[in-house]
């Protein structure tokens, strides 16, 4: 098991004043820095959609298995698949998200002008989320897996100065092109034929759609979906902000609203959302493989 730890520092990373949002972006953002560099191991653009995504999406998985004292310290387990989940492809979960790994430390230790633009805009973004010179001082990741080479731990450190230069070299990002965004429909206008489509980071991207569209987007409403088209970029952030759609197709992959999932909810709050009284007919229960007389039973139990 490669073990890994992320420590963001500063006075805003300390115990009882660390945000639970920050944690979240942190996560996400490392798993979306992975992701990009994993696309990279295997030598293919990054995209939403093709034949190995599901392996990528595997091979970005973080496991939280401690959080140490002092400044934050998540403690992650990358993936210890030992067998490709796609039959085309040669390597490994496992070590297809350790070369990743290697190559996020790579770029933020020394990252030159060769330096894959997304790659360095994703590590770039992750410190912006987290406010990396402003907020909070930086992050560290810190690598203290053995070594089959001897090498000793290896750590590298997101400060202001490695957020700037990275940014510089995400800034080479294209403006437009072909991709595949995975969000949730919403606010869909038919007479315009528009939408928006909010992202798993909490961003929202405008959708512009034909008429031949309109009823898939309307199937799609306000539920997961994948959207193929031509999509803008911010110059500056490399966020997405429009897509001019081709295709939409349901996602069974699960959303996290990283600010919605820290929010605690009444059980009231959680009724109201899901449209439910809370209350459940025991005898409507599915209790297969209980006997007539066994069913009676926990029936006039759960009764008393």
């Amino acid at each position: 098991m490669r073990i890994v730890r992320a420590k963001l520092e500063g006075v805003n990373a300390e115990p009882g004043r660390v945000a639970a949002a920050d944690v979240a972006r942190m996560i996400l953002g490392l798993e979306r820095a992975i992701a990009h560099a994993a696309y990279l191991v295997l030598g293919k653009a990054r995209r939403g959609t093709g034949r190995h995504v599901q392996a990528i999406e595997s091979a970005a998985r973080l496991r939280m298995v401690d959080i140490q004292s002092g400044s934050f310290v998540g403690v992650f387990a990358l993936p210890e698949a030992a067998e490709p989940n796609d039959d085309e492809l040669p390597i490994s979960v496992a070590d297809l998200s350790s070369l990743a790994f290697d190559r996020l430390l790579a770029v933020i230790t020394g990252g030159g002008p060769e330096t894959d633009a997304e790659l360095a805009a994703a590590v770039a973004r992750l410190a912006a989320d987290l406010g990396i010179g402003d907020r909070n001082t930086a992050m560290t990741l810190i690598d203290d897996s053995p070594m089959s080479t001897g090498q000793d731990s290896r750590q590298a450190t997101i400060d202001a100065a490695v957020r700037e230069r990275l940014q510089r070299i995400g800034d080479r990002v294209p403006t437009s092109r072909d991709e595949t965004l995975t969000g949730v429909l919403f606010e869909a206008d038919f007479e315009s034929h528009t939408a928006r489509l909010r992202l798993a980071s909490g961003d929202a991207v405008a959708v512009n759609f034909s008429s031949e569209l309109a009823d898939q987007i309307q199937e799609a409403l306000r539920s997961r979906a994948n959207l193929e088209g031509y999509v803008r970029y911010h110059p500056r952030t490399a966020q997405a902000t429009s897509v001019d759609l081709r295709a939409v197709s349901r996602s069974t992959q699960l959303e996290l609203d990283v600010d919605s999932f820290w929010e605690p909810q009444t059980f009231a709050g959680l009724q109201t959302a899901q449209g439910t009284n809370g209350w459940v007919n025991a005898a409507e229960l599915g209790m297969t493989d209980l006997t007539d007389d066994e069913r009676a039973a926990f029936l006039a139990a759960l009764a008393e």
